[in-house]
């Protein structure tokens, strides 16, 4: 039911979106493991950028992963996603 929707996508734009434009916050980070694409390809979807991979972040399961690191500025334009909804 979840995978292949953009559920997750839309999720990650919209409090992205909320924090950079009505959060205060200037700048979001977001990684994932290299070996699962799927993430990024949520990451890219949100508006994220990639700006590099960081070898050997985490220790999972006593092996080193590589991890891809994206990042999203208040001043990058808002990704092509609608929104989800935001009740406060």
């Amino acid at each position: 039911m979840g995978r292949g929707h953009g559920w997750m996508a839309r999720a990650a734009a919209t409090v992205a979106n909320f924090e950079l434009t009505e959060g205060g916050l200037q700048r979001l980070e977001l990684g994932h493991r290299v070996n699962n694409p799927a993430s990024g390809a949520v990451a890219r979807a949100a508006g994220f950028i990639k700006e590099g991979t960081e070898r050997g972040k985490f220790l999972i399961d006593g092996q080193r992963i590589d991890v891809d690191t994206y990042g999203r500025l208040y001043t990058d334009p808002l990704p092509d996603v609608a929104p989800l909804e935001l009740r406060r």
